[in-house]
């Protein structure tokens, strides 16, 4: 008997340990990755796909009536601005197979979300994950894949590597001087200020620039914020001590190539593509679609345009260096029916 109470002892012990540690996760009642507690600065990448936002009655009777751009369109797309190139080569060749009028506009992902919001498209397209507001009653998600958000600096600092610690610190303010950090000969870095750049666009949806610190303030309020790519692209060329974010396309599309240049983390490239999909570097932007399954919104054909694009991922330009959503399943990316909602254990 001795013995038995020893042993119950110890094992209510270890477990109230791990749902201190958040290993367990007592209400859901099922072992937990615990990226949090491993990672507290970390944002969340995604949102709860159960959690859909409740819209007035009104909203809910409202049909889909397009705006001035689409009008007298079959279909109408607002995608956001890295997937609309990636993607308009196979939107044409549906729209030319399938004999429809297929009206597209350019934007941001601010401009995607709203578009879906006032119910003005068939098909919207963000490179961010939803946030809980995005998440609206009839509207599905569909990822097409991610892509790696490098850590950019100027050309010429011959720093080349840092740690993902040593990222935060120095965007938490921590760290001042590329003196305190070291080149590939293990010398120091050159006696410059590190001057911090910052674009935190959609501020309300989780991943992207949130993986590196996951609220605003907890940013140097020292940090230069920008507010657009090319903006943060030429801060970096133009000031020697700068560091900034982007994908990989946006930065060889809006920046100089001979300005900047690519640091690895932890030794892992951005460029390095197996170790995207296996969670090893894991600074990405999440590119999705939606559709309307609300049978008084939804269009068939708007459905069979996604499906065909999801279907020819593999046709899409490589430079636009995205990581299809086949490959993701395949490395144990968690999904909820189309869309990536976790990542790999």
């Amino acid at each position: 008997m001795k013995a038995i109470r020893v042993v119950f002892y110890l094992s209510v012990v270890c477990f109230s340990l791990l749902i201190a540690s958040g290993v367990w996760d007592n209400a859901a009642g099922a072992a937990q990755p615990g990226a949090a507690a491993k990672d507290p600065l970390r944002g969340q990448p995604f949102s709860d796909p159960s959690k859909v936002n409740g819209m007035s009655p009104e909203w809910m009777k409202q049909p889909i009536k397009y705006e001035s751009w689409a009008e007298g369109a079959d279909l109408a797309l607002a995608l956001d601005q890295q997937i609309y190139p990636a993607v308009l080569p196979l939107v044409r060749e549906f729209e030319k197979k399938s004999g429809l009028r297929i009206a597209v506009e350019e934007g941001t992902c601010g401009i995607a979300a709203g578009a879906a919001a006032k119910k003005t498209v068939d098909v919207s397209a963000m490179c961010c994950p939803p946030g809980e507001a995005d998440r609206l009653p009839g509207l599905r998600y569909h990822t097409m894949g991610i892509a790696a958000l490098a850590i950019i600096v100027n050309k010429e600092n011959p720093v080349s590597n840092l740690s993902l610690a040593d990222v935060r610190m120095i965007y938490r303010g921590k760290i001042h001087k590329w003196s305190e950090l070291s080149t590939p000969d293990g010398a120091p870095g050159p006696n410059a200020d590190i001057r911090p750049v910052v674009r935190l666009h959609c501020k309300t949806r989780p991943g992207h620039w949130c993986l590196i610190l996951g609220k605003e303030d907890l940013f140097s309020p020292k940090a230069m914020e920008v507010g657009s790519i090319p903006n943060m692209l030429s801060q970096v060329a133009a000031l020697k001590g700068a560091i900034g974010y982007e994908t990989i396309w946006m930065a060889a599309t809006y920046g100089v190539k001979d300005k900047y240049k690519f640091l690895t983390i932890d030794g892992i490239s951005p460029q390095d593509d197996a170790a995207v999909v296996s969670g090893k570097y894991t600074l990405y932007n999440t590119m999705n679609f939606t559709t309307w399954d609300d049978p008084k919104l939804a269009k068939p054909n708007a459905k069979k345009l996604v499906e065909y694009i999801l279907s020819n991922l593999d046709r899409v330009d490589k430079g636009f260096a995205i990581i299809p959503a086949p490959l993701l399943r395949k490395a144990g990316w968690k999904f909820t029916g189309d869309e990536v909602t976790g990542e790999p254990n």
